[in-house]
């Protein structure tokens, strides 16, 4: 009987640990792989890598929670549940086995010129602010909005003019308010990414300490202000490329 049960018992507690695992890489997007922190995948960012590093979970919970003295290393144990963190450890002792860069790495060989030249202005590293900032495609950016989430629906059309509907406006006292998108909204905390800087910053309230009001001053025409007209329209046929591929 007892045979039986633990049979019965291995799928759940494989589904339970692709559940954590999930949650893991969505924390350590919204997170960890910002654009100026660790790359996406545990790619080195403007922090070290962390895939293949062969870290085990103590270590990185413990990093993650109380942060490291003396560097940009944060402590994330006021920002992230105790379940969240665990899942984020998880997450990256995953990525020894991860082989995402290399399938990356093969996919953008396929590219025709023109499209990879859009790709790299999209992810540029050294353009604090580019639209990898705030899109993530392919595994690839920062999930701040949902705009490009499903890129054959998604509304392209001209890059500066695009609107916002997601965009509210923050209202905290002590300080002025701002535009931000919303990541978390429950009855215990309130999870938003301030979009007042060129690099959008994740940041946790107390419910009762903030109001989000609809509608922003922010625009998608100050976000591409980046770029030039040459430049937009090589981002362009890159996500169009995706959208025929």
């Amino acid at each position: 009987m007892k045979l039986w049960i633990w049979v019965l018992a291995v799928p759940f507690c494989a589904q339970a640990a692709d559940d954590v695992l999930s949650r893991g890489a969505v924390v350590f997007r919204q997170s960890c792989a910002v654009a100026y922190c660790h790359g996406p995948e545990g790619k080195a960012g403007r922090a070290p890598a962390l895939a293949g590093r062969h870290f085990d979970a103590g270590t990185v919970m413990g990093i993650a929670a109380m942060g490291i003295p003396n560097t940009s290393m944060p402590a994330f144990r006021e920002q992230l549940k105790p379940d969240d963190l665990a899942a984020v450890a998880a997450y990256v002792v995953s990525l020894n086995a991860n082989h995402a860069e290399e399938a990356a790495t093969v996919a953008s060989r396929a590219m025709p010129p023109e499209v990879e030249r859009g790709r790299s202005l999209f992810f540029d590293p050294g353009r604090p602010g580019a639209c990898g900032s705030c899109h993530e495609i392919d595994g690839r950016g920062t999930p701040v909005s949902i705009a490009l989430q499903e890129i054959r629906t998604a509304r392209l059309g001209n890059l500066r003019t695009i609107e916002s509907p997601n965009v509210v406006t923050v209202r905290t006292s002590g300080e002025q308010p701002f535009p931000a998108v919303v990541v978390e909204k429950s009855a215990g905390r309130t999870r938003v990414y301030d979009l007042s800087s060129r690099l959008p910053v994740l940041r946790t309230f107390e419910p009762p300490e903030v109001v989000l009001e609809p509608g922003s001053s922010w625009s998608h025409q100050a976000a591409t202000g980046l770029y030039t007209e040459a430049e937009l329209a090589a981002v362009s046929r890159y996500l169009e490329w995706l959208v025929r591929r």
